[in-house]
């Protein structure tokens, strides 16, 4: 998750005067000549997360927590894997196949935290960081929402002029999934050191 956060800012200072962090998605780096290094971040993410999903299927035994975790682990592969259209470019299969994977990725993330944390036994390793994780689920839904609605706003008016900063949601909304995943992954190292 480390690398992944990492190619991120390098994505972002390297190609700050092509790509608008305010109004532009990251997968936009991918037609700014940055696709490598873009589909490596995302599957580097998707590296992190199976390792969670891993410690999480370890720890609780199955369930629909890792089923959700394995959507958002697959949705960013094809993230990764399959190029975005330019902007205003009329849409593509692999366009509509990129697009559709950040929504199953984007959905997937906040439902498995909401349901990682239901009421369990008191050795549940979750526990503690309850309401930080349905907190942050919360936040990841409320902020895909508005992420969403400004798409589809976008789409609706002419993506040549937009009004609205989909770039900076997304990218809250990326920040806001990290801290998710972070959360969600603390007590696994906590109760693997002890």
């Amino acid at each position: 998750m480390g690398v992944a956060v990492l190619i991120a800012i390098h994505l972002h200072i390297r190609l700050s005067a092509e790509v608008s962090p305010l109004w532009r998605t990251l997968s936009e780096y991918v037609n700014a000549g940055a696709a490598p290094i873009f589909g490596v971040m995302c599957l580097a993410l998707a590296a992190g997360s199976l390792a969670l999903l891993v410690g999480i299927a370890r720890a609780r035994r199955g369930g629909a927590v890792p089923v959700l975790l394995g959507l958002w682990c697959a949705g960013l592969v094809v993230c990764g894997l399959v190029p975005v259209d330019a902007d205003g470019a009329a849409r593509t299969l692999s366009g509509q196949l990129h697009n559709g994977g950040a929504v199953l990725a984007f959905l997937s993330l906040p439902l498995a935290g909401w349901l990682l944390t239901r009421r369990s036994d008191a050795h549940c390793p979750w526990e503690p960081r309850r309401t930080t994780i349905r907190r942050l689920s919360v936040a990841s839904a409320v902020t895909l929402g508005v992420v969403l609605a400004s798409f589809a706003w976008i789409m609706s008016t002419g993506p040549a002029d937009p009004v609205v900063t989909l770039g900076l949601f997304e990218r809250v909304l990326f920040a806001v999934d990290l801290a998710l995943l972070l959360t969600m992954t603390r007590p696994l190292l906590s109760s693997a050191r002890r």
